[in-house]
């Protein structure tokens, strides 16, 4: 693994399975409602992007607030889309997910949200949902993120003149301020004592100031006397930097040099003799000890842009066609993405060809006329399958068959291309 690709690892995608996720509100009833966008090869019905809208609004609630209906619609879609687009990606790539970081996704679901083994499947029953569609779910996720981690790995570059240059350019970042070591005797005094009570707190520790200037180690004095937590340790503290202490606290550290101790002072707390062991000035960090630091920023700044750069990329080689707000009257779809293959009035695509899209012109359309028969195909099977009033076990049924033409894919016993046949047999059935 190159470096880059091992910081991008750490610094920049984790996946994190939330419960919120996976037990959207069920839509039963718009399994196969409408198709609102086509990715290559794939379809995305508006159930699925409603689904991905309640769960936006469980996580993001407060920054949605400023967001129209419409425009959370478009947000999940543009979601789905981004993810179809990985994935299928990752599948070009070869990329593979096995059954044991499935399980091991399952088991930190459960762990992270408090439950006990064989809970997660309860719930998912309760739900209407089956663990064999659940783990696919998991295994999608899976595989975006290592896709996205491979990819971005090498696109993301952090030099170490890159490194150097940003730490010499912000050097007060590295700014690391002045701090001394400090043990304390305090005698607890309330702020509403009396003045008797308080004359008499501060004779102790003037008593005790004598006594450590009569011979008495500090420590041993603090340990003897002292009402502070500290005391067991000889009233150490350990190190404290500037603004992390009650002031009048401060002001008396920071008057002293190393060995010397303070007369008494009084804070909020009561009566305090302080003694500093050791002062460290304030300086300027080595850049060696902040390289990773300077390191995981650089990466930051740059990993947004290159993942909106490959995106782009894999939406200007996709066949994207997006018909979320299509109005069914004029036959427009609206323009979501700016996919040089997306579907869109002819007119307007031929005037903002360049003279290099235009040679691939001919090629595209054909392309494009091969997809649209396809997507033709199966938006007239949806559609059919959605007119039909079958009932739920229809789709009970259908469900059950998919299970086990997948278990006998996953057995070796029937090839892909046969899975992929008989599963589209199974929805022109419906």
């Amino acid at each position: 693994m190159t470096p880059s690709k091992k910081l991008i690892s750490q610094v920049f995608f984790t996946v994190i399975f939330c419960l919120a996720f996976f037990f959207p509100q069920l839509a039963l009833g718009k399994v196969f409602d409408r198709v609102v966008a086509k990715v290559n090869n794939e379809i995305i019905t508006l159930s699925s992007v409603e689904e991905r809208v309640d769960v936006l609004k469980q996580k993001y609630s407060k920054d949605l607030r400023s967001l129209s209906e419409k425009e959370i619609l478009k947000e999940a879609l543009e979601m789905i889309v981004g993810e179809k687009l990985q994935l299928q990606e990752g599948k070009k790539m070869g990329l593979e997910v096995d059954d044991g970081a499935v399980n091991a996704a399952l088991k930190n679901i459960e762990a992270s949200n408090g439950l006990k083994e064989g809970q997660l499947l309860t719930m998912l029953e309760s739900e209407g949902k089956s663990i064999e569609s659940y783990k696919d779910h998991i295994r999608d996720q899976i595989l975006v993120s290592k896709v996205t981690r491979f990819e971005l790995g090498g696109r993301i570059n952090v030099s170490d003149k890159k490194i150097a240059r940003y730490y010499h350019k912000n050097q007060k970042d590295f700014w690391e301020p002045g701090k001394a070591r400090v043990r304390h005797i305090l005698i607890l005094s309330e702020k509403d004592s009396l003045p008797s009570q308080k004359k008499e707190k501060y004779s102790r520790v003037v008593g005790i100031l004598n006594e450590i200037n009569e011979g008495m180690d500090f420590a041993e004095a603090a340990k003897k006397y002292s009402e502070d937590i500290s005391a067991s340790s000889g009233g150490d503290v350990g190190f404290v930097e500037k603004g992390k202490m009650v002031p009048e606290f401060e002001k008396a550290v920071y008057q002293l040099k190393e060995g010397e101790i303070s007369d008494v002072v009084e804070t909020g707390y009561g009566y305090h003799l302080i003694k500093v062991d050791e002062v460290q000035p304030g300086r300027t960090l080595p850049l060696k000890e902040v390289k990773a630091r300077v390191q995981n920023i650089l990466a930051g700044k740059q990993q947004q842009s290159a993942y909106e750069s490959w995106m782009k990329e894999l939406k200007e080689s996709a066949y994207i066609e997006i018909s979320l707000f299509k109005d069914p009257k004029k036959n427009i779809s609206s323009n979501m993405f700016n996919s040089k293959n997306r579907k869109e009035d002819a007119s307007v695509g031929a005037n903002a060809l360049s003279q290099k899209e235009r040679s691939r012109a001919p090629r595209n359309n054909a392309k494009k006329r091969q997809m649209d028969d396809k997507w033709e195909e199966m938006y007239k099977s949806v559609e059919k399958s959605k007119n039909r009033n079958q009932k739920n076990s229809s789709l009970q049924d259908m469900e059950l068959k998919l299970k086990e033409i997948k278990e006998l894919r996953s057995q070796g016993k029937i090839s892909e291309a046969d899975y992929l046949k008989r599963k589209r047999k199974l929805l022109d059935d419906l």
